[in-house]
């Protein structure tokens, strides 16, 4: 069951602000922090809550903000653990156990994170499919919403559906069409890529060529030069600093022997 905190700050601080008693105290903190946990998953509009409801009334629950609020609850145990070390001056094979079992889950959360976080796959369609997931909407999945009572079934007009995609079957996605819609887009990207090589090559010997003359020849060289060094460089973002900077080299070293030649 997910707990939404309400009240403002200003009316939470007060009950911190009293003095109590030593174990009462330690209480107050654990609670503190626990209620501060829900800052980790700001909403965008900055309400503290992994469930957001836009200006449609769409609730979405998001898994990475739970992931994240995870996280910092296991960097909480760790550091009790460890305090707890501190305190005695040593520690014991059943402490070591469970700061082994907390390490696990907290790698592990951390590759789980990581994945949330890379795209799924190089194709959109494929991508989009397991990105969904992360989301729990009350659009596609209300009676996930309603069965744990953070809507109503009145508010969905009794209309409670789960959407179970089908990404192979009839009907669903198609892997054939994916991959037929991603080999058009690499050839788009080629097409585009071997225009510009043409062009860069092409348009300043052309230049240089119909106003012959020393300092067109320069300038051409120079401004070509520079525009290809900085497309290059937005472009090729897979690319090492030493293929850029031989890329635009050997193209430099054309221009150049081209007004040499044309000299």
């Amino acid at each position: 069951m997910l707990t939404i905190f309400g009240g403002s700050r200003s009316q939470r601080e007060p009950e911190y602000r009293v003095q109590k008693p030593h174990t009462k105290r330690r209480r107050s903190r654990q609670v503190n922090f626990y209620k501060r946990l829900m800052t980790a998953s700001i909403t965008p509009n900055n309400k503290p809550s992994p469930l957001y409801v836009d200006g449609n009334e769409v609730s979405t629950i998001r898994v990475r903000a739970l992931q994240h609020m995870t996280i910092i609850h296991l960097k909480r145990v760790l550091a009790g653990e460890v305090a707890e070390m501190v305190k005695r001056e040593t520690t014991s094979a059943e402490q070591m156990e469970r700061i082994r079992v907390t390490l696990g889950h907290y790698t592990t959360a951390l590759r789980d994170l990581r994945y949330m976080l890379e795209p799924a796959s190089t194709n959109q369609r494929t991508a989009r499919f397991p990105r969904d997931l992360l989301y729990i909407e009350s659009t596609r999945d209300s009676a996930v919403m309603v069965d744990a009572g953070i809507i109503t079934s009145e508010s969905m007009k009794h209309r409670v559906y789960l959407d179970v995609p089908d990404y192979t079957g009839y009907g669903g996605f198609s892997s054939r069409k994916d991959l037929a819609a991603e080999y058009s887009r690499g050839y788009l990207s080629r097409l585009k890529m071997a225009l510009f090589g043409g062009i860069a090559l092409v348009a300043p010997m052309l230049i240089m060529k119909l106003r012959p003359s020393k300092l067109t020849g320069l300038l051409t060289t120079s401004l070509f030069v520079l525009a290809v060094a900085i497309i290059l460089a937005w472009y090729m973002k897979d690319a090492n600093k030493k293929d850029i900077l031989g890329a635009t080299a050997a193209y430099a070293a054309v221009l150049v022997v081209f007004v040499g030649t044309s000299g």
